[in-house]
């Protein structure tokens, strides 16, 4: 399966700079737009979400599995780029329905000045 765009998000959200929770989301990317502030610009992905509530589990070797059939978060397919970290997704020899997370890499919450992600 040839997938362009495929990413992870990882939203990492504190509380005067405790963390509180780490949440996984994976998808591949349906457009790229730039928001133009005049003196800045801000790259935006507009995204197909894999529904993380159902369609992400963790197998008993320890492999990200994820179900793209399964779309989830259809109101909200925006996500500020530098929040995103690249992975490739495989196919799983056991279950050609799902796809294996790999590259999994987790954002460098330490130079964001964001408290919430």
């Amino acid at each position: 399966m040839a997938l362009s765009n495929p990413f992870s998000i990882v939203r990492i959200l504190t509380d005067n700079n405790h963390v509180l929770a780490t949440i996984s989301y994976y998808g591949v990317i349906e457009e790229i737009w730039e928001v133009d502030y005049v003196k800045f610009r801000v790259p935006v992905f507009k995204c197909k979400w894999v529904d993380s509530k159902t369609r992400v589990h963790v197998d008993d070797l320890g492999f990200t599995l994820v179900d793209l059939a399964k779309i989830g978060y259809k109101e909200d397919p925006f996500i500020i780029a530098y929040q995103t970290k690249q992975v490739f997704y495989v196919k799983d020899p056991s279950n050609e329905r799902l796809l294996v997370i790999q590259g999994k890499n987790e954002p460098d919450v330490d130079n964001q000045d964001n408290s919430i992600v």
